[in-house]
């Protein structure tokens, strides 16, 4: 089976370095951390010094909200405190959370992340060399001389990894970044249809092979025997995204325009249990693994198929707290070692 990994709870940071813990045990290949309820490179430092061997990801840190310089020496101090084991993984994020949560500039995303890890990649080759550092481009006009990082970096390269579902950002992906991080809700045919060929278009562009990429797709799983409740929680995340329009060409393109339309006009009235209960058993057959521990096994297998590893999740939005532990412990009741 393709590699697999995990997302990190949002928890205090010894329950986090616990899960890690328990993961790394359980032969997982990586942990990832996310940012919408905290700083990912923060949650990473309490599991780098926990743990030897699993990998250390963040998926996603937003690329715009943070200086290059602040995001590269992050980078480099999560690498040294993990023995070289940290992946930065990017993300554009929306535009209305970087300009109204962030107060910083979106601009056109994919030439925005081209030139953010352009020089996010050069600070990190020359911190520590006491060379002047110069960028000049339409985003980020640098010039950081007379400075020297103390300490040399643990690898000649830390991967970046940038996260991508449409079209565009998974070329971009493609052409400037290591790595491609995929999405939960996304379907094994938007990745045969869509994210394979972009992802092939720009590897062409940038004139490599696929086997100089690596591709970590992702799933969301609502493991249980209770089928029905497994796939009531997992609609929750589902009628989540549904209601952010970014998420729209995906839905829409497998037909589940009526579905879509109900839970848009469910969220306006406020009304979450109307959200969930308009989520069809089609939607859910497509974008999730929720069933059975030999149902969960097989639906992972067909998307570990189209990818080099897996990271998987598990229901979070709309669900109460001891709910998304049970659908936490079970992913690595079934697919730990």
């Amino acid at each position: 089976m393709t590699a697999l990994s995990l997302a990190l709870p949002t928890s205090e940071p010894a329950d986090v370095a616990r899960w890690a813990q328990r993961a790394e045990a359980a032969g997982f290949e990586a942990v990832w951390a996310s940012e919408m309820t905290g700083n990912p490179f923060i949650a990473l430092a309490a599991v780098a010094g926990q743990t030897s061997r699993i990998r250390l990801g963040t998926s996603i840190a937003l690329a715009f909200v943070r200086s290059p310089w602040v995001t590269a020496l992050s980078a480099l101090d999560l690498d040294a405190l993990s023995g070289g084991r940290f992946v930065l993984g990017l993300g554009t994020g929306l535009k209305r959370l970087s300009e109204r949560w962030h107060g910083v500039a979106y601009g056109k995303p994919a030439p925005h992340v081209k030139e953010c890890i352009d020089v996010i990649r050069l600070i990190m080759d020359r911190a520590h060399r006491g060379e002047a550092i110069r960028y000049a481009g339409q985003y980020y006009d640098i010039d950081i001389q007379g400075w020297s990082r103390p300490l040399a970096p643990v690898r000649a390269r830390i991967p970046v990894y940038l996260a991508a579902l449409r079209e565009g950002m998974v070329r971009t992906a493609g052409e400037v970044a290591d790595g491609l991080l995929g999405h939960p809700v996304c379907s094994p045919r938007w990745t045969r249809e869509v994210v394979l060929p972009a992802l092939a278009l720009g590897l062409q562009r940038s004139g490599r092979q696929r086997q100089d990429f690596h591709f970590c797709a992702a799933a969301l799983c609502a493991i249980g025997r209770d089928v029905r409740e497994a796939r009531r929680a997992a609609a929750a995340s589902i009628a989540h995204y549904a209601t952010v329009t970014a998420f729209e060409p995906v839905f829409l393109s497998h037909g589940f325009e009526v579905p879509l339309q109900a839970i848009h006009e469910a969220f306006l009235r406020g009304d979450t249990d109307a959200m969930v209960g308009a989520v069809s058993d089609e939607m859910l057959d497509a974008f999730v693994v929720a069933g059975t521990p030999d149902h969960a096994r097989k639906k992972v297998a067909i998307y570990g198929e189209l990818a080099d590893s897996l990271a998987l999740s598990w229901p979070e939005h709309l669900l109460p707290r001891d709910q998304v532990e049970t659908y936490r412990d079970a992913i690595l009741d079934v697919f730990g070692r």
